[in-house]
């Protein structure tokens, strides 16, 4: 009888020590999971920050006329030449860019510039937006798609003259 009883009392364990295990293992692997997603935000922001400053970088030193506008030099530089890692977490459609130019700092601070014509403007704001597609774990769109925007304001090099006077 103390036999018996030893061994449902071992049988009950076992299937409890399984229960337990089932439960540990999926939170274990979810937090992989979401570490292993904020990793790789983490990492996808700092390679749009490089990315943006060196297309804006190049962007404000060419001459408009060199390239066509300072629009297809910029997404020039940041779609076909940013590298292979830019070009293997990005598509093409989750990338929205926006430039505005303005003639003056008053401009560029009460009105955010001009998207129309760059002439006679020697201020650029270079601006990207990155919506974020979640690979590993889910993340709230509205908290990853804020956390990647990127704006850059520079004196565009061939137009600088105008901001002079």
């Amino acid at each position: 009888m103390e036999k018996l009883s030893r061994r449902g009392l071992l049988a009950r364990q076992r299937g409890s020590v399984t229960v337990e295990f089932a439960f540990t293992v999926i939170v274990f692997l979810m937090l992989v999971l979401f570490v292993a997603e904020i990793s790789r935000l983490a990492y996808v922001s700092s390679i749009i920050d490089l990315a943006v400053s060196e297309a804006a970088k190049e962007a404000k030193n060419s001459s408009s006329s060199q390239s066509g506008d300072y629009r297809s030099r910029f997404e020039q530089r940041l779609f076909q030449r940013g590298g292979s890692l830019w070009t293997f977490l990005t598509r093409a459609d989750a990338v929205t860019i926006n430039i505005a130019y303005a003639a003056s700092i008053n401009e560029m601070i009460n009105h955010g510039g001009s998207t129309a014509d760059h002439h006679f403007r020697p201020l650029a704001r270079y601006q990207l937006q990155y919506r974020y597609h979640p690979m590993f774990f889910f993340l709230p769109d509205v908290w990853a798609n804020n956390f990647l925007n990127r704006e850059v304001i520079f004196v565009q090099e061939y137009e600088r003259s105008k901001f002079m006077h």
